[in-house]
């Protein structure tokens, strides 16, 4: 069933809409949480709770891209649940990939002083949408999948040191991006 299927019959209320989205997106989802939490019971939660903050959601919301829109829940749920099991503890890969974009990313408070949420996604947007097709995915696979550089290869058909050149080179040119728009850090 496509999309805009699932999204008509979670307007209309029907069960059936879970049990599509489920379908369509359930390997999905436990990908992006696994890479997150490691722990296939706190996997197990994240996904079902993604069902129910979904559903929640649609309506009112109607998602342009139903998967990038599900895979967004799974991953905020994922991350919630990851900062509550490590509050005390730093590890893990996911720990590493954001500590390699610590430089271009901004304090809360620095985003809303400097520019509205939106405005920062679109800033971010465009910013991706500037670069090749590799560079993105190499870049969301690591930074918003938490993909470690060896599964990115993999997947990719690149050497480790061609997936490590090319997330230094995407974070350089973010940091010079944001130093032109006058994006503080």
């Amino acid at each position: 069933m496509k999309d805009e299927q699932i999204i008509h019959l979670f307007f209309q209320r029907s069960q059936e809409a879970l049990s599509e989205l489920q379908a369509r997106y359930g390997a999905r989802c436990a990908a992006v949480a696994r890479r997150v939490l490691g722990d296939q019971r706190d996997v197990e939660e994240c996904v079902n709770d993604t069902w129910i903050r979904v559903w929640n959601a649609i309506p009112p919301d109607h998602p342009q891209s139903l998967g990038a829109y599900v895979a967004r829940v799974v991953r905020n749920l994922a991350l919630d649940r990851y900062h509550y099991n490590t509050a005390a503890r730093r590890s893990s890969a996911l720990t590493q990939a954001f500590e390699e974009l610590e430089p271009c990313l901004l304090a809360k408070d620095d985003v809303v002083s400097q520019m509205e949420e939106k405005e920062f996604r679109e800033f971010m947007d465009k910013f991706l949408g500037e670069l090749s097709k590799e560079n993105r995915s190499c870049f969301v696979r690591r930074y918003w999948y938490g993909e470690s550089v060896r599964e990115i290869g993999q997947a990719m058909r690149l050497s480790e040191g061609a997936v490590k050149s090319s997330l230094f080179r995407t974070r350089n040119r973010l940091l010079a991006a944001m130093e032109k728009e006058g994006v503080q850090i």
